[in-house]
């Protein structure tokens, strides 16, 4: 077995387990450890228990959202198909890996809310906000008001993560995930040109 294991494999392995996991609080540490190949004691040198290190994987995983943004946005050779990849990046990665979606959005992680996931989520957000004005620039010409951006954001945002709530849950009204994840960030994406285009 594994003696010395480091924070971030902890987070990686997690990170990876909970990937298609319908119930997160199914996940033990006793499992992670396994998976490791060390003693789940070991895990404890570094979380004091499975909140802390949900908390914290909720913060590596906003990071990894933002890498394959990213990388799916470099692909963009014009400012209509980034707007494009943009939103379909955030159903597709959610849909393809549900538990991260739970994790990020639907489970209840417990304890207070530590001061790192609030930067990081903080930071995540001007990220988007500064990628989505940067796209909408491209496409209108002019440069938008970042209040703006924040509010048109928040609500694209909130519709897809709805949409993908009752997909997720099996009440959705689409039952194919190609033609979901085409709808939904279609739609998504016409919700945020709709209410950037307001005067």
């Amino acid at each position: 077995m594994k003696k010395k294991i480091t924070k971030e494999q902890i987070i990686d392995t997690t990170i990876d387990l909970i990937r298609d996991k319908s119930d997160l609080r199914g996940l033990t540490m006793r499992e992670i450890a396994r998976t490791l190949g060390c003693a789940h004691t070991n895990i404890y040198n570094h979380f004091p228990g499975y909140t802390g290190l949900l908390w914290e994987t909720l913060s590596a995983l906003q990071k990894k959202f933002m890498g394959i943004l990213k990388d799916d946005l470099s692909g963009a050779r014009s400012a209509k198909l980034k707007l494009k990849y943009f939103f379909n990046t955030f159903v597709r990665v959610y849909l393809g890996n549900k538990g991260w979606f739970r994790l990020a959005w639907l489970e209840h992680i417990g304890g207070a809310r530590p001061q790192g996931n609030i930067e990081v989520t903080k930071s995540t957000r001007q990220e988007l906000d500064l990628l989505a004005a940067g796209i909408w620039k491209d496409l209108s010409g002019k440069k938008p008001d970042m209040g703006r951006i924040n509010r048109v954001m928040h609500t694209s945002h909130c519709y897809m993560i709805g949409e993908l709530s009752n997909y997720i849950s099996g009440r959705g009204l689409i039952n194919n995930d190609a033609e979901f994840i085409k709808h939904t960030s279609g739609e998504a994406m016409r919700v945020f040109t709709l209410c950037m285009r307001e005067e």
